[in-house]
């Protein structure tokens, strides 16, 4: 049996306490004169055998409950049936410092958890052990193997942060920070949450080093978050009320009620509602977007969670132009309801273009295309309208009544039309 800090077994001195106050007890009598002795001396050898057997009893109690006390302290193990390495060790300690770990473990966060295991895995080796440091941070000074104090130090300073690694990425990381120390014995420690999206560890293959898993676990997995955000229109229109699709999802396997949606724009901040959102499911609500002026738009949103608060706000950024650019290619006549359509509506600056002069460098100026009332597509617009789409262009057919469905129009009017869907 080994001790993982057997400095408390110096506690077992306190034993000497009871038996003392054991020994040099006495207890007075009063004297009580009375008459009729006959069966004093009787009564008087029963009396004393039942005091010092129940004495002892009360010794021993004693005795028993402070070793206990103190081997509970000590914390004793069984070791392995192995060789004890002996000589200098290098040890490599992994800090989980994820997202996850910022879940509550009796009122106190994992990560808080985590460090205090890593300081007590650095005290349990001697002073002249060297140590790695990691997180997911993956820093420059995490890649060095420090002394005990720099190490504790170094722990100290770990914080949440967004970086997340396999824990195979992690393990390689550590073996070769190892592989530059100078010491034969190498010993690996991963403290984390283990979430499966990190632990690929099938099976540890090298002999040389040891591998300890410290996991750890939060006592309520209660989480709801922001899972995505897009707009219901496929492009945001100045000075017009823009509804803004949110999908909130939760994690946990608990309903959830009283889940607060908030909406920050131009610097102000609104509440937009109140959500239940049942356990494993996600809910959309709507939050309109009145955009005021042109240009590049910030919105923020939030929700109320916690403890875990990491997916509690959702930004997005969208750009919202002034004038939408349409170039209308059509034939020498123009349709006149098309041009009242683009011309009636104050976003769009259309630009009526005949497909025999088209500057074809000037395309990607406009945000949409529209083809009408062409008979048949050359195979320069073709290759050159296709090049648009594929660069993120909007393009919009309306195919002529006598269209040539065997020229290049054809060829590609999948490609437009998929597009314009």
């Amino acid at each position: 049996m080994q001790f993982i800090y057997p400095t408390f077994l110096w506690a077992l001195l306190a034993l000497a306490i009871p038996i003392i106050i054991h020994l040099f007890y006495f207890r007075r009598f009063k004297r009580v004169l009375f008459t009729n002795v006959k069966f004093l001396k009787e009564v008087k050898e029963e009396t004393s055998m039942r005091s010092r057997l129940r004495n002892l009893l009360v010794l021993a109690l004693r005795l028993l409950a402070i070793a206990f006390l103190v081997l509970a302290f000590a914390q004793p193990f069984i070791p392995q049936n192995q060789e004890v390495k002996t000589g200098n060790k290098s040890v490599s300690i992994f800090v989980d410092n994820s997202f996850s770990m910022s879940a509550l473990s009796e009122d106190v966060p994992l990560l808080e958890k985590a460090k205090q295991r890593a300081r007590e895995v650095v005290r349990a080796f001697g002073v002249e052990d060297r140590f790695q440091i990691l997180t997911n941070n993956f820093a420059g000074r995490n890649q060095r193997l420090l002394g005990q104090e720099e190490a504790l130090a170094l722990i100290d300073e770990i914080a949440i942060g967004p970086a997340v690694r396999p824990l195979t990425t992690v393990t390689a990381r550590q073996q070769q920070a190892l592989n530059t120390g100078q010491a034969d014995n190498h010993a690996i420690y991963l403290i984390s949450d283990f979430q499966r999206n990190i632990t690929d560890l099938e099976s540890w293959q090298d002999t040389l080093t040891d591998l300890t898993l410290v996991p750890l676990q939060s006592i309520r997995e209660r989480n709801v978050g922001l899972d995505s955000a897009w707009f219901e229109a496929p492009v945001p229109l100045l000075n017009q009320n823009n509804r803004l699709l949110v999908r909130i999802r939760n994690y946990s396997d608990e309903d959830l009620d009283n889940v607060r949606l908030s909406v920050r724009y131009n610097g102000q901040e609104k509440p937009e509602g109140v959500l239940s959102v049942p356990a494993r499911t996600t809910v959309i609500d709507s939050v309109n977007i009145n955009v005021n002026q042109p240009g590049w738009q910030d919105v923020t949103l939030g929700i109320t969670d916690y403890p875990i608060q990491f997916d509690d706000q959702y930004h997005l950024s969208f750009r919202v132009a002034e004038k939408i650019n349409v170039l209308v290619i059509a034939p020498g006549s123009n349709n006149r309801f098309l041009r009242a359509a683009l011309q009636g509506l104050g976003i769009f600056a259309a630009d009526f273009r005949s497909s025999q002069g088209i500057d074809y460098s000037s395309l990607t100026n406009y945000q949409m295309i529209i083809l009408e009332g062409l008979p048949t597509v050359s195979s320069g617009l073709a290759a050159e309208l296709q090049s648009y789409t594929r660069q993120g262009g909007n393009l919009l057919v309306f195919p002529a009544r006598n269209a040539d469905l065997g020229s290049r129009y054809d060829q590609y009017r999948g490609v437009y039309l998929q597009r314009c869907l």
